[in-house]
């Protein structure tokens, strides 16, 4: 797999993520679900422990009110 396709594929989990959907996340590397985490904006449900209370919470507070990328 190129990693052109790699990162189409992991793209389609976070849409999944994204909507909810975390199936596809059990089989992913550690690296694999931090890109999944941040590209659906799921870092509190994916990653809870890789990412410590304060650096959530200012993460939380700083990027909530803006929009994930269209592209």
């Amino acid at each position: 797999m190129s990693d052109r396709e790699h990162l189409e594929y992991l793209d389609g989990i976070a849409r999944k993520a994204h909507a909810g959907d975390y199936r596809g996340t059990g089989a992913l590397s550690k690296g694999e679900l931090l890109y999944v985490a941040l590209a659906s904006g799921r870092m509190r449900e994916l990653c809870p422990d890789d990412v410590g209370p304060e650096w959530m919470a200012h993460m939380l507070s700083v990027w909530r009110s803006d929009c994930q990328p269209t592209d």
